[in-house]
């Protein structure tokens, strides 16, 4: 098993619970998938390094990943970035997203990192939509007819995954 540093900047709370969540859920999802890899905040390995980018607007439902690999495909460094903040547009009017979502997008970039370039299968999706809860705990981003969290792959994602970590 490979484990893989998750190194996390000056983000804030709401991101920094965010990343936690996210690496505490891809763990599980890894492990019953048989992905030979961990992801561990400050832990060993080649290090995902994450911060926030006031460039990346928080309305939009996404992140950046530069990733530098091996020739098979394995992690060497790669830098996250995520927006600032995430808001939503309820009835009541703009309000901050819930930490659901961000967990989301920062699997979506973790799973980057992690070689899966692609945005072809339920994470790794090319486009979210916002699903507002009656609360912002409730609040999910929806691929398809996939809502999360929690946190899917797809077969076929699992399989690019096992392909680079086995």
């Amino acid at each position: 098993m490979t484990s893989v540093n998750i190194k996390l900047g000056s983000i804030g709370t709401y991101w920094t619970t965010a990343c936690k969540q996210a690496v505490s859920d891809l763990n599980s999802l890894f492990r019953r998938k048989g992905i030979e890899v961990a992801l561990a905040v400050d832990g060993a390995g080649p290090t995902i390094s994450v911060r926030t980018d006031a460039a990346i607007a928080g309305t939009a439902v996404h992140g950046r990943t530069s990733a530098e690999t091996d020739g098979a495909g394995k992690l060497l460094r790669a830098d996250v970035r995520l927006p600032v903040k995430l808001t939503i547009n309820t009835p009541k009017g703009i309000r901050d997203a819930g930490t659901g979502m961000a967990e989301v997008i920062a699997a979506h970039e973790f799973v980057h990192a992690l070689g899966h370039e692609p945005h072809n299968s339920h994470l790794m999706t090319q486009t979210f939509n916002k699903v507002m809860g009656d609360r912002a705990a409730d609040d999910k981003l929806q691929a398809g007819a996939v809502a999360m969290p929690p946190l899917q792959l797809s077969d076929e994602s699992v399989d690019m995954l096992k392909g680079i970590w086995s």
